[in-house]
């Protein structure tokens, strides 16, 4: 079995004349962040591979996650994360897991969402919305990343950390 934490990146901001890929996490969203961060850390779910898409509103979320768990970890940011698909998603998956039993995915809607529904073998188990800084943790019955095929998670959790 593997585990995978998939993670919608927390509130940002969206100033004048700021490209989507530089919107920053509004300080909010941070701090929703380190809450989500230290929700993973109590309850034993920190990763060994973090993938974070490149835009700047998913590596400060990463970065405020991160600063909460028990162990260092440098994420791998992705350009093939960012704006992607379901689909998308799952081949970097595959391809970057490597050995790790736990995979962190930090990325965007809409495809952070549909990748819990495509992977999902109980579609009432998928949440109907997926506001930022939400948490899914699904649970595959696969020995490696290269193994996961859709419509076979267990959805075991979903948190949901408001900004306030």
């Amino acid at each position: 079995m593997v585990r995978l934490l998939l993670v919608r990146h927390a509130t940002a901001d969206w100033p004048d004349g700021v490209d989507d890929l530089e919107r920053p996490v509004t300080a909010q969203g941070a701090a929703a962040a380190r809450e989500l961060g230290a929700y993973i850390a109590a309850h034993d779910l920190t990763p060994d591979v973090a993938l974070v898409s490149v835009a700047r509103r998913t590596r400060q979320t990463w970065e405020q996650l991160a600063s909460e768990l028990p162990t260092a970890l440098d994420a791998q940011f992705e350009e093939d994360a960012y704006a992607a698909s379901a689909r998308r998603l799952l081949q970097v998956v595959r391809e970057r897991g490597g050995d790790a039993e736990t995979v962190l995915v930090v990325g965007h809607n809409p495809g952070i969402h549909d990748l819990v529904a495509v992977l999902s073998a109980d579609r009432e188990r998928v949440p109907l919305s997926y506001p930022t800084t939400t948490l899914a943790v699904l649970d595959l019955p696969a020995d490696g990343w290269s193994g996961v095929e859709v419509g076979t998670a267990s959805v075991e959790r979903v948190v949901v950390k408001r900004s306030r």
